[in-house]
């Protein structure tokens, strides 16, 4: 064999490896259907970290206002904002009881924003039940029942929804499927076990039962790590605690469970994954080239090939596999057919934001809601 011989069988047992286990994660994945509701409802505690929201929370509050699951209380962080986040809250609260305001304290050595906030949160809350959700998400009506429902039914620990994803630019459509591509793609949910390096969330929507919470010391055990969501899962898992992730778009249905337009220009794109992408691996900067090298080899070299002499049978399989996963994925769960399409542009888009990701923890220096984080990488416990 050639060379050439050998690189199309890595692709081509690589994409079969993830057809596979994209195949078996939605069957896992979806919203299962609720056999057990809680009789009483248990307390829940609706608990939103917010920094110069003002914009996004709005809707927020307005959806949580209309949910029929007889919420105990929607506790709002305000974390120094300079626009008019705390107001807003206060103007809420006169019509909704349940909203409380807190204002946030300073920042102490050694924590990250959004960890001390969520912190911050658990303190002030009076749930059994801790929902953490973010500022630019919005729910139907019976989001929070179900949730809430679900967790009971299967003695979750920790339950996540993933959200439908609003794309409306063009570095939205590029780059806003990869969240979806990342974790149904790449990790395996529909294993069973507590290895902690499959354990995921998405802290748009988390779920906590309480007591689970606080033993393993909540936000406190992850207080320096930019991607406080994927961290906790993973401590929660490791310690023999049921995780859960579940589809939150509802598919088939006109509402979403939970719905969410994360960015709105390509400089928060930027941002927003520069945050993320080096940090989900823990500091573990061999694992972390490893998986761009997977991405490259898999998902563009056969793009590559398409414009050389070795163009063949093979290359055109490739593609295909390719095309259909980004399509299935996009059908699925109603991202932008163009941005599958331009799969090469968003892939090559994601992996550049990655490796400025990994230069600017390397020199401290993440940015993220206007604060520059001074700790490089770090290995959460």
């Amino acid at each position: 064999m050639v060379p050439i011989d050998y690189l199309h069988i890595f692709i081509l047992g690589g994409l079969g490896w993830i057809s596979l286990n994209y195949l078996l994660n939605l069957k896992c994945f979806r919203f299962p259907e609720i056999t057990s509701i809680c009789n009483p409802p248990p307390r829940v505690s609706v608990l939103i970290p917010a920094r110069n929201e003002e914009a996004r929370l709005r809707p927020c509050l307005s959806t949580l206002s209309d949910s029929d699951y007889p919420i105990l209380e929607i506790l709002v962080l305000d974390d120094h904002s300079t626009d008019g986040t705390a107001h807003l809250v206060q103007q809420r609260s006169q019509g909704d009881p349940r909203i409380r305001l807190i204002a946030g304290k300073p920042l102490p050595a050694g924590w990250v924003g959004k960890p001390w906030a969520c912190h911050q949160l658990s303190q002030e809350a009076k749930g059994d039940y801790l929902l953490f959700v973010d500022a630019d998400t919005r729910f139907s009506d019976i989001t929070l029942a179900h949730a809430i429902n679900l967790a009971h039914q299967e003695k979750a620990d920790l339950l996540s929804l993933w959200p439908y994803l609003e794309s409306l630019t063009w570095s939205e459509k590029l780059v806003i499927p990869f969240v979806h591509l990342f974790i149904l793609f790449y990790l395996p949910h529909w294993a069973k076990g507590s290895l902690r390096c499959f354990g995921a969330a998405n802290g748009q929507f988390v779920l906590f039962r309480r007591d689970s919470y606080e033993k393993i010391k909540g936000h406190e055990s992850v207080q320096n790590h930019m991607v406080e969501d994927i961290a906790i899962a993973r401590n929660l898992r490791a310690a023999g605690f049921k995780v859960l992730n579940h589809d939150g778009t509802n598919p088939g249905h006109s509402i979403a469970y939970v719905r969410c337009r994360m960015y709105t220009r390509f400089s928060e794109v930027w941002e927003g994954f520069t945050k993320n992408l080096y940090p989900s691996f823990d500091g573990n900067l061999p694992a972390f080239f490893f998986f761009q090298l997977v991405q490259v080899v898999l998902f563009l070299v056969p793009f590559f090939l398409l414009l050389t002499p070795f163009r063949g049978p093979w290359v055109w399989t490739e593609l295909g596999i390719i095309l259909l996963l980004r399509f299935s994925l996009a059908h699925r769960f109603r991202q932008s057919y163009l941005g599958a399409l331009l799969h090469p542009l968003g892939q090559i888009l994601v992996i550049t934001i990655a490796l400025n990701s990994c230069l600017q923890s390397l020199r401290g220096r993440l940015p993220w809601k206007d604060r520059l984080y001074p700790h490089g990488p770090t290995i959460c416990p």
